[in-house]
């Protein structure tokens, strides 16, 4: 990734990146690509030059800023090359223009696009660098002008297969080093003045430029993909971690049920709810009266096996709707949601007894408490959720004082 990122650094010309750390270059070339470019700049640059020479050069000037339209939305180099260059011969006084680009391995030039179909023969021959007029032009970093292919003594011998009279070939520069060339010719001996080739020279400025900003937005365009596959990841991630966490925070550790933390944040919700749309709902409260006695005879890992077994029948015993929470040592806490204060106490009396029977070292006694909220009780008792536990907490105490019983709060008490 870090190499990739510089590479991305060395294309917007940003310089001691290598000692940075991964974020800190993500955060650098972010801010850059925010910016305008300098090849923006140049573009813009050589268009307030160009504009005002004649009419052919605002004609080539009005193709180049069709292309420079396209720049941002084209993923497709090749195409776009093509696309430029058959726009281009139309105003032109050229009847050709190929464009051809360094091999990736090779010591060679190839044909990547021209204006006119290309033959299959010619796509596959390559232009060595050495002994060909585009080798010379890309190696030299200049363009070279041949006004009569036929005497020309240099480069007869690799020019003779093109129909071709005159030729003018420019290096194409992207990120300052030579790519590429651009060549245009025409049938005619002497078919370019000096004017056709300022106005070519220049042209080939532009489509450097272009070809650099293009080139720059897809490699921006793919730093935003794996940017964003990252980003994307780390949120799963941290989703997974929240998830996590949240968990740990809202379990009991020993029941893997909800702690007390969790039963006061439900509570107070079906709380609220109940009081708004008058919907109704029992807390049972849940006290095992001889755990300590367990735990002195047998030790604590036999009341904590109490304790698990306890929480496994409430767990068994409750609807989709409701819930359970250890609040305590040995308490616990239910609410059960659209349940009336009967249904609740037999709900009671159904968990004493389950845990009497599963329980075989030594008999069990279970206190429990039941307080309702809803239809057809009042309010006016609790001042919020809070006062309403407090109440039914007061009642299990009482409870448990007679032991092994259950009280029902009403909404007369």
């Amino acid at each position: 990734m870090k190499d990739f990122l510089l590479d991305i650094g060395s294309i917007l010309r940003l310089k001691n990146l290598k000692k940075l750390e991964e974020e800190e270059l993500k955060k650098i070339i972010l801010e850059k690509l925010r910016k305008k470019t300098l090849v923006e700049k140049t573009l813009f640059e050589l268009s307030e030059d160009f504009a005002s020479c004649s009419e052919l050069a605002i004609k080539i000037l009005s193709s180049v800023l069709r292309a420079y339209e396209r720049v941002y939305y084209e993923k497709d180099i090749d195409r776009f090359i093509s696309s430029f260059l058959k726009d281009l011969i139309k105003i032109i006084p050229a009847e050709e223009i190929s464009y051809m680009e360094k091999h990736p391995t090779k010591e060679c030039l190839v044909l990547k696009a021209a204006s006119s179909e290309i033959k299959k023969d010619f796509r596959r021959k390559i232009f060595r660098i050495q002994n060909s007029l585009a080798g010379r032009v890309f190696k030299d970093e200049r363009f070279i002008y041949i006004p009569d292919v036929k005497s020309d003594e240099k480069f007869n011998s690799g020019l003779s297969s093109l129909p071709a009279g005159s030729v003018l070939s420019v290096p194409v520069k992207i990120k300052n080093k030579t790519a590429g060339v651009i060549n245009f010719s025409h049938s005619k001996i002497n078919a370019f003045d000096e004017s056709c080739i300022f106005f070519f020279v220049t042209m080939v400025q532009f489509f450097s430029c272009l070809l650099t900003l293009i080139k720059l937005n897809i490699e921006n365009q793919r730093t935003n993909k794996i940017l964003q596959k990252e980003i994307e990841f780390k949120t799963k991630e941290i989703q997974k971690l929240y998830k996590k966490f949240y968990k740990l925070a809202i379990t009991d550790p020993l029941t893997k049920i909800f702690n007390r933390r969790f039963f006061f944040q439900r509570l107070e919700e079906e709380f609220a709810r109940s009081l708004r749309y008058g919907n109704s709902f029992c807390l049972v409260l849940f006290d095992i009266d001889n755990l300590k006695n367990i735990n002195d005879k047998f030790g604590h890992p036999e009341g904590d096996r109490l304790i698990k077994m306890f929480a496994k029948i409430l767990k068994n015993n409750i609807r989709k709707e409701d819930f359970i929470s250890r609040l305590g040592g040995d308490e616990f806490g239910c609410v059960l949601i659209g349940t009336s204060a009967e249904g609740a106490k037999k709900f009671a009396e159904r968990i004493k007894e389950d845990i009497k029977t599963k329980y075989k070292k030594m008999p069990v006694s279970t206190s429990a408490s039941v307080g309702c909220i809803g239809k057809g009780t009042s309010f006016k008792f609790y001042k919020n959720y809070r006062e309403f536990y407090k109440i039914v907490d007061k009642l299990l105490l009482d409870a448990k004082k007679t032991k092994d019983t259950v009280f029902v709060l009403s909404s007369e008490n």
